[in-house]
């Protein structure tokens, strides 16, 4: 018989609660015992946006408005910045003075900026390769964001030694929101023409002769209806040890650019062109990799998985706010550069069928809502209890065990009847039969994947459809019973089996789901259930939990 096992669990931003402690026995099912319970407390951390690295025994997320956390087990997390404090930021130093060549383009005192800041979504990375100015190799390197307007953007990045800073500025390497001659922004000094970014230096040194006439509209404008906002930076290496950045959001889209590892700057193509799947390649944004024509996309992340031997591109649709539908979607691709689908072989760039020609952010569209597995959207599973649902989770970054290769989605939510106030979490995910990520329904409490006893499985359960809309609306759980005789039954109806030691199959009403059984621990009734994660081929996933 193995020992009880003890799980400390996060819930809240400061709250007490009963841990109960599963102990599991020879069959590998977790009997559900009452023998030992415990007070515990809760602790949260506020970071929008995340993302994630470990450094020795620590894990840290770097967000949105130089937010961070630490943490020692991906559990219990603890802010550690100092947001836009400056001099002195925890992150940058003197700020101000630390990034002004990005800031000379946007986001300090600057249009709907005036007044502070606009500092967004960082990735940090370690990279052994790059190169400092002494020689010595290896550095964390921070991909940030600055951001005037919902358009005028631009990536910088920094680099450390070591976590603690403070990340040295190096450049400013990709802009958005130019115009083709002089313009200017409300409440803004800044001159928005092209001769404004790094494009003139790019052609000084050959990399392409002249800008893109496809950049502009009639008008002299940004054409934002082909080209993205370029924020939301996510480097990644590929299997041979290529690194790639991938960044955009909004209405041109998703892009990706090789990077040179010893530099920390991006590879342009130099010339424009077709993928061979029919993709844009153009001569300083990249290749085109998801989304298009205005519709919703932001936060890319993509990662390799060895076991599954494909790239994984996760994306957020809709609106971050609360009423605005955020929600994480993926795809993959055989190859860092695309072409990424979804489960039923759509493609991650949104179809020409999505263009009307406009030049817009199309904000509240649901145009391009059944494309990409959807991995969760807005649920809440008790509503007299807002701690039991999530609004709006999204923008995410992946962590993989290097030792155990154990999964982690890290993103932000909001909750249900809580405004705009949000918070890190972070889920395990796995994947099922077809290799898609399934993610588990409830928070990270440090539970393991294994075995599951099929009688324990038998019972009544709620039930969490999030299907594939884009909206605002919350989903709540229906009633299902799991038959000894493999039947479902109640509000949906079909079959269920397991197979082998925890993988799930479930049928309802001529749609086939597939995933993983768990035992995890349900923070609203502070006791160890039987849950299932699973999704379809249409990439609609489904919730199970275990009612005691």
């Amino acid at each position: 018989m193995r020992v009880p096992r003890k799980i400390g669990y996060a819930a809240g931003a400061l709250a007490v609660g009963l841990l109960t402690v599963g102990f599991y026995s020879e069959s590998g099912g977790a009997a559900m015992s009452e023998k030992k319970t415990e007070e515990i407390q809760f602790q949260n951390a506020t970071v929008h946006d995340p993302s994630i690295v470990k450094e020795e025994d620590t894990f840290y997320v770097i967000g949105s408005h130089i937010d961070g956390a630490k943490s020692n087990d991906l559990i219990n997390w603890e802010n550690y910045t100092n947001g836009y404090t400056t001099p002195g930021n925890t992150i940058y130093g003197d700020l101000s003075s630390n990034l002004a060549e990005s800031f000379a383009w946007a986001g300090e005192n600057d249009a709907d900026s005036r007044g502070g800041f606009a500092v967004w979504a960082p990735e940090i990375i370690w990279n052994e390769h790059y190169v400092h100015d002494d020689g010595s190799r290896g550095a964390y390197m921070m991909y940030y964001s600055v951001s005037s307007t919902y358009i005028r953007s631009a990536i910088g990045y920094a680099v450390s030694k070591d976590m603690d800073g403070p990340f040295e500025y190096v450049d400013t390497i990709m802009y958005s929101g130019f115009h083709e001659t002089d313009a200017y922004d409300a409440n803004s000094d800044v001159n928005k023409n092209w001769e404004n970014t790094n494009i003139p230096d790019l052609i000084n040194e050959g990399v392409f002769e002249e800008p893109n006439p496809e950049w502009f509209t009639d008008n002299g404008g940004y054409n934002y209806r082909l080209f993205t906002n370029s924020i939301d930076a996510n480097l990644f290496f590929d299997e041979s040890g290529s690194l790639w950045m991938t960044y955009g959001s909004w209405a041109g889209g998703i892009y990706i650019l090789e990077v040179d590892p010893e530099t920390g700057q991006p590879i342009h193509p130099g010339e424009d062109g077709t993928t061979e799947d029919g993709r844009m390649i153009d001569r300083y944004f990249g290749t085109k990799l998801a989304g298009g024509y205005g519709h919703s996309i932001e936060g890319p992340y993509v990662y390799y998985d060895k076991e599954q031997n494909y790239y994984y591109l996760f994306t957020t649709y809709g609106g971050l706010s609360s009423t605005g539908g955020y929600q994480m979607r993926v795809f993959r691709s055989e190859s860092p550069n695309g072409p990424y689908v979804d489960g039923s072989g759509q493609a991650a760039v949104f179809p020409e069928s999505l263009d009307d020609g406009t030049v817009r952010n199309k904000v509240g569209s649901r145009d391009h809502e059944g494309i990409g597995n959807k991995l969760m959207g807005n649920f809440q599973y008790d509503e007299e209890d807002s701690s039991s649902g999530y609004l709006s989770p999204g923008h995410n970054s992946i962590y993989v065990d290097s030792n155990t290769n154990d999964r982690f989605v890290v993103f932000h939510t909001r909750f249900p009847d809580s405004g705009e106030m949000h918070q890190l979490r972070v889920h395990q995910f796995f994947m099922n039969k077809e290799g898609w990520p399934v993610v588990s329904p409830y928070r990270h409490a440090g539970e393991i994947e294994e075995k599951v006893g099929r009688q324990e499985l038998i019972g009544d359960y709620q039930l969490i459809e999030h299907g594939t809309d884009l909206t605002a609306e919350i989903n709540r759980p229906l009633q299902v019973t799991l038959e000894k005789n493999n039947k479902v039954s109640g509000d949906r109806v079909g079959s269920w089996k397991r197979m082998g030691h925890n993988r799930a199959e479930v049928k309802l009403e001529g749609t086939t789901y597939e995933g993983v059984f768990l035992t995890q621990y349900n923070p609203n009734e502070a006791a160890y259930v039987h849950t299932f994660t699973l999704t379809s081929k249409d990439g609609e996933a489904l919730w199970g939990t275990k009612l005691n």
